[in-house]
């Protein structure tokens, strides 16, 4: 990827720089080089409406470039409150301040102050501004941020411009880029200490692979790197998923840079809660276990719900997706028990008959088509609901050619997965009798190296291109029914 920055007048960079062009020349005369799909760091003075930041940022988005700030962003310059985590970090500091206002400058999200260095990385990643002003203020209910605007590079110190022209540089690399360069940006969400990650590093060494023949660079970025989000194209979620959780809270953010997201905030909410799913499936003639949903008040009826499911019976807390958050009642003393317990913790519990089967399968789709499949031979669940490390610790995993798989758990698995729309999903299913019913459906599920991808030739080739066209078709509407 070519990088260039764009200032107003060739004295507001500190120095002389091939990467660098005029906002007339940009606006008049487009890019010296068209290969791969070019960035832009736009710094011009001011990014007013009609200004010519503004334009050089408009006419990038025309253009198909890549844009630091992008249009949207400097469009809406109202600043939203940070997160209330990060507020309860900087209340030591901010109540040894004197002063009722404090100005905080951030160059590409790094500031000078090193107890607002989370406050800067916020807002960069929020607003891709590489050189921007927050003013906090105190008011009779404490502080907040009360403006945001962007800087100029006059306005900056020298050690400012010393970190503006470092962070630049990063970003546009050595200058050895041949036209070969690739045309989008790839980041992939990774915790390295987090032993619960969705795939391993044969894997993603495999799609990163798999995506440079596509043009997509692809790079491993940690929790901690939110802020340099607007530096990418597009994202994969690759650290397990939850509502409240970073995973969630960098699919909101991708998506509010309009960045294409496997899996979006949607998929993670509709695939979170159980509840919801049942109620989704079973309005969509979907098969699934026999379910009853208890509630505190209805907690009593222990008689009636084996009555009506039978037993042994699966407990489950709603809120906890990939086969945690659930136990198995063998008698009605258990049963009672684990209600007690689950609604202590829930409002809502859902019982379901348990289905016995030697295994689950395990079916990969990929924008409404299967991609791999598995057997998934699990232990007998235990008697308490507790959180289980993790589901694939447990399990024994045996791929197949999707070829192998019944063609009935393909149906049920496809009308299943249609509902959700496209995305990257893992449906689990149990074959009773001729049927087939489902369990649970998973949203960024799990490929690993030898394991899901063994029997799946294409499978990082089909991801890959998946992001291609994805890319190639930002907005533009796609199905997205949760």
């Amino acid at each position: 990827m070519s990088t260039y920055v764009i200032v107003e007048e060739p004295g507001d960079w500190p120095c002389h720089a091939d990467y660098l062009l005029t906002a007339r020349t940009y606006l008049q005369h487009g890019l010296p080089t068209t290969g791969g799909r070019p960035r832009i760091i736009n710094l011009c003075r001011s990014l007013e409406h009609l200004g010519a930041g503004y334009y050089c940022s408009l006419l990038a988005q025309a253009r198909g470039h890549h844009c630091l700030p992008g249009l949207q962003a400097i469009s809406r310059l109202q600043p939203q409150q940070p997160p209330a985590k990060l507020w309860r970090k900087l209340q030591g500091w901010l109540a040894q301040q004197s002063e009722d206002r404090i100005r905080v400058r951030a160059i590409f999200g790094q500031c000078e102050q090193s107890e607002l260095a989370g406050l800067a990385r916020y807002y960069y990643g929020l607003s891709q501004l590489p050189l921007q002003e927050l003013t906090l203020k105190r008011g009779r209910h404490g502080w907040s941020v009360r403006q945001q605007e962007s800087l100029s590079p006059l306005a900056l110190s020298p050690s400012e411009k010393a970190l503006m022209v470092q962070h630049a540089q990063a970003l546009v690399g050595t200058g050895d880029e041949e036209q070969t360069a690739p045309r989008y940006q790839l980041a992939i969400l990774v915790d390295p200490n987090d032993g619960r990650a969705s795939s391993d590093a044969l894997a993603l060494e495999r799609f990163i692979k798999a995506a440079a023949a596509q043009g997509i660079q692809a790079e491993i970025l940690p929790p901690s790197a939110i802020e340099r989000l607007p530096e990418f194209d597009t994202l994969w979620l690759r650290a397990e998923t939850a509502v409240g959780h970073y995973t969630f809270e960098f699919a909101r953010r991708a998506e509010q840079l309009k960045m294409p997201v496997i899996d979006s905030s949607r998929a993670i909410l509709a695939c979170s809660n159980k509840l919801y799913l049942y109620e989704l499936m079973v309005r969509s003639g979907v098969p699934m276990p026999p379910t009853t949903v208890v509630t505190r008040r209805g907690r009593q009826h222990v008689d009636e719900l084996v009555q009506r499911l039978g037993l042994p019976l699966m407990v489950k807390i709603p809120d906890g997706a990939q086969g945690r958050d659930l136990a198995m009642a063998s008698d009605d003393i258990q049963l009672a028990r684990l209600l007690d317990e689950g609604l202590a913790r829930s409002a809502l519990l859902l019982v379901q008959s348990r289905i016995p089967a030697e295994f689950d399968w395990r079916i990969g789709f990929l924008d409404g088509s299967p991609l791999f499949a598995c057997r998934r031979y699990r232990p007998e669940p235990g008697n308490r609901i507790r959180r289980r490390k993790h589901p694939l610790d447990m399990s024994r995993i045996e791929a197949l050619p999707l070829s192998d798989v019944p063609e009935r758990v393909l149906q049920t698995a496809r009308r299943a997965v249609h509902q959700l729309g496209n995305g990257l999903f893992g449906v689990d299913l149990r074959q009773q009798g001729q049927g087939c019913v489902l369990l649970e459906i998973i949203d960024n599920p799990w490929i690993r190296g030898d394991i899901e991808d063994r029997e799946a030739r294409d499978l990082y080739e089909r991801l890959a291109r998946a992001f291609r066209q994805r890319l190639e078709n930002r907005g533009q509407s796609t199905p997205d029914r949760p």
